[in-house]
């Protein structure tokens, strides 16, 4: 299985995790877990105690999961916010879901691929200070070529993640209209010279900043507004859109003092951001429209905790750009948007003209 290097270095924090997994979240249960749960009785200490763990399960959105109590917890989270199922039949009781999280895996016809997901805290702070190395396909077709390429521009740090991907996007869109798509065509259009023609390109179109940061505003308060209808994240959600919803264009000397605070975090974003393109970019079976859908998605992400950070930033009183407060937020936003690839799909059939961007509303969105 290929894997980051940091993979293995994950460990959950259970108790010292300021954003559990087991709160505001849909918890699946699979079939198997399911059939268990039904011949195990709940532990004493479990609110609202059941004939068996299956009866804390509910159908939702199509699946079986664990129904979370008035307060979007799961009934086996107990104060210390440790797992009363672990504390009473051990880890093997877990259903797939909770065995594996944050880690995801992905089975392409010749390997199999594993990931972190940017959902977890402790998954961010591997992320902090050092680039990630990320392995490479041993014989890659055009395809993972893409990818590798793209996570290469993502990490070079003599351009910025704005820059990079909108080089990545332009790409992208032109393979897609010039089928079959070749490993000699993807080297071409990724090589040093055609790179450097397409970056003084870019340079030079004019992206009216107020544009962008309307843009960013209100894909926010889209994409937040069911998750405050149902009153979850509602400690990081409720002043976020309060900003919003008050926001008015950001002068010179606010975006730059934005820009100097977002800065200390660069390697930390490089990574996040390199994390969904190894993750999300290139599924199983998909094709080049397929990944042009994925990395509209990233930056959609990407721009929406940008906007996010901004709006705090720019809150009265608020001079620095804690790492705790971007950490936190990456985790949020991250779990807002990680949609299923249909329920990705729906969203940018339902939002926009067109699933697929042209290179001008992308650049919109993503900013110089």
């Amino acid at each position: 299985m290929l894997t980051p290097d940091y993979y293995n270095k994950f460990t959950c924090i259970a108790d010292k995790c300021p954003i559990t997994c087991c709160k505001e979240w849909k918890i699946a249960v699979d079939a198997d877990t399911n059939r268990r749960w039904k011949k195990l009785l709940p532990p004493d200490t479990v609110p609202e105690c059941r004939k068996n763990l299956s009866a804390y399960t509910t159908k939702k959105d199509g699946q079986r999961v664990i129904g979370l109590d008035a307060m979007h917890r799961c009934p086996f989270l107990d104060e210390a916010k440790l797992c009363r199922l672990v504390s009473t039949y051990g880890d093997s009781v877990l259903s797939e879901t909770c065995t594996t999280f944050p880690r995801e895996y992905h089975t392409f016809h010749d390997h199999k691929e594993g990931m972190l997901m940017p959902c977890c805290p402790a998954v961010i702070d591997l992320w902090r200070y050092t680039l990630l190395d990320f392995p490479q396909v041993s014989e890659p077709d055009a395809l993972f070529l893409i990818r590798t390429s793209i996570m290469n521009l993502i990490q070079d740090t003599n351009i910025s993640i704005e820059e990079a991907l909108l080089e990545s996007f332009y790409i992208l869109s032109e393979l897609a209209k010039n089928v079959p798509i070749t490993i000699a065509k993807v080297t071409e259009y990724f090589s040093p010279a055609s790179l450097a023609e397409l970056r003084a390109a870019i340079h030079d179109v004019e992206l009216p900043a107020a544009d962008t940061w309307m843009e960013r505003n209100e894909l926010l308060q889209d994409l937040s507004v069911n998750y405050i209808e149902e009153g979850l994240y509602a400690p990081y959600l409720n002043p976020l859109i309060t900003l919003a919803e008050q926001f008015t264009v950001p002068d010179d000397e606010r975006l730059i003092d934005f820009n100097k605070q977002l800065h200390t975090y660069d390697i930390l974003f490089r990574n996040y951001v390199a994390n969904e393109i190894f993750s999300d970019l290139l599924m199983p079976e998909d094709t080049i429209d397929d990944m042009l859908l994925h990395l509209e998605w990233i930056a959609l992400e990407y721009a929406s905790i940008r906007q996010s950070l901004f709006l705090l930033c720019s809150a009265e009183g608020a001079n620095h750009l804690s790492y705790e407060t971007v950490r936190d937020y990456i985790v949020i936003l991250s779990r807002m948007t990680g949609y299923e690839d249909a329920d990705i799909r729906e969203y940018l059939e339902n939002s926009f003209a067109s699933p697929i961007w042209d290179w001008g509303y992308f650049a919109l969105v993503v900013g110089k």
